[in-house]
């Protein structure tokens, strides 16, 4: 029936032999088939050029050691940060520092502390 409603739209009224024609077309079309998706494979996580980037980092311990003396005058702490909250890590940001942080605007300057992370350690080859 289906088949028939579909040839009707298509031309006026076939004879049986216009209509024996259109399913033998039909059943020659290959069916389609559902092909499993390959799934993407990831590339491997790599730490691309992290040996190249120690060698590159020339200040020793001893050096970056003689370079922290006086630096917590230069870059002191907040004074909340003295302070010690129960039951959080020392680690986790403060109330404080989001409330400061949210208050910056375009035009706000942004100064690290230089060589704040010490030779040898993952973050000073960041």
């Amino acid at each position: 029936e289906f088949l028939a409603t579909k040839l009707a739209i298509h031309r006026p009224a076939p004879g049986p032999e216009a209509f024996a024609m259109a399913v033998k077309k039909l059943s020659l079309k290959p069916k389609a088939t559902a092909k499993p998706m390959a799934k993407k494979q990831r590339a491997p996580r790599r730490k691309f050029g992290i040996a190249e980037m120690r060698a590159a980092t020339k200040m020793t311990k001893a050096q970056w050691d003689k370079h922290q003396i006086g630096m917590a005058a230069k870059w002191p702490q907040p004074e909340y940060m003295s302070a010690a909250i129960p039951g959080r890590s020392h680690t986790n940001y403060r109330d404080q520092t989001y409330e400061s942080i949210t208050r910056w605007m375009a035009e706000t300057k942004i100064a690290y502390r230089p060589h704040a992370k010490s030779p040898g350690s993952k973050s000073h080859v960041r």
